[in-house]
């Protein structure tokens, strides 16, 4: 398999995991220009544009022009976008999302298709996944529920959250944090929208933790959001970022519960050095020495 396409912005992270990063032929305006995966894998700034809007915006007359091995997608691709691919020979591989375990399942997936040292990159990250769920889920049982503390996600924007369910109230759950958001959007299939800011003050959460080290700017400098204990106590927090987002649909979310969890209960994960677990994972699975610099810009992204 030589031509690879994606209209999944995280999924990119994935197939570069498995070895396949350099023959994506198609993918996203966003994955095109992330600064850490173009340093990684060059060839990505000479991918065509697969489509926009995601996998309802896949580009049917591009991919029939590059003629790409597969064709990557969520399973909101549009069947009649599907019956034309088909018909023009094109293999669409479309997986469910929004969810931890969709992300593993699609790893696997993704591993088998390729095939070969792929698949084993796929299985060996797998195991790797469930230890992580196990480390830290062994010292979370030793932290009563009343001492759990509550974190409001601003997940792309302040007032943008997430709830149940959702791949966000997921790595939540892993990591031991409670969602204030958790019920605020029932009902809704994807469980996200925008968040009402008196509800987010009234929630009062221990930690914020933000995607953008903007949006982290604007909550710890708005009045509007300083009576909030996460702000009066300088709990606010950036999101990690490498190949992609950590807490979005990317394989790198095998370290986001993980690095959570730390930031929450440092006393009970106090033999996690996340810089060291940084390192370890992308030189494991991505095959990518680290500077000590590169750790610090992933765990503390600045934009």
């Amino acid at each position: 398999m030589t031509r690879v396409a994606t209209t999944w912005e995280a999924h990119n992270a994935v197939i570069a995991m498995l070895g396949y990063g350099d023959r994506i032929v198609a993918t996203t305006r966003i994955a095109r220009s992330m600064p850490v995966f173009r340093k990684f894998v060059p060839s990505i700034v000479n991918a065509s544009l697969a489509g926009t809007g995601g996998s309802a915006g896949v580009n049917v007359e591009e991919m029939m022009a590059l003629r790409p091995d597969v064709l990557f997608v969520t399973d909101m691709l549009p069947p009649a976008k599907k019956e034309q691919l088909a018909q023009a020979g094109i293999a669409v591989a479309a997986f469910r999302a929004n969810s931890i375990d969709a992300i593993v399942e699609r790893t696997l997936i993704t591993g088998e298709i390729f095939g070969g040292e792929a698949h084993d990159i796929a299985k060996r990250y797998a195991a790797y996944f469930e230890n992580n769920r196990r480390r830290v889920r062994e010292r979370l049982e030793k932290i009563p529920e009343g001492k759990r503390l509550k974190v409001y996600l601003a997940s792309g924007a302040p007032l943008t959250t997430s709830g149940r369910p959702s791949l966000n109230q997921d790595w939540m759950d892993l990591g031991g944090a409670i969602n204030v958001a958790e019920n605020w959007f029932q009902g809704r299939s994807n469980a996200s929208g925008t968040a009402i800011l008196e509800n987010v003050v009234a929630s009062n959460p221990d930690a914020i933790i933000a995607m953008r080290a903007r949006d982290v700017e604007t909550i710890r400098n708005s009045p509007q959001w300083s009576m909030i204990k996460a702000v009066r106590e300088g709990r606010v927090y950036v999101n990690p970022r490498g190949m992609f987002w950590w807490c979005r649909e990317t394989s790198e979310e095998a370290l986001q519960f993980l690095w959570v969890a730390k930031l929450l209960y440092p006393d009970a994960f106090a033999d996690i050095d996340m810089a060291a677990e940084t390192r370890a994972f992308y030189k494991d699975f991505y095959r990518i020495d680290l500077s000590d610099d590169e750790i610090r810009d992933f765990l503390s992204p600045t934009e």
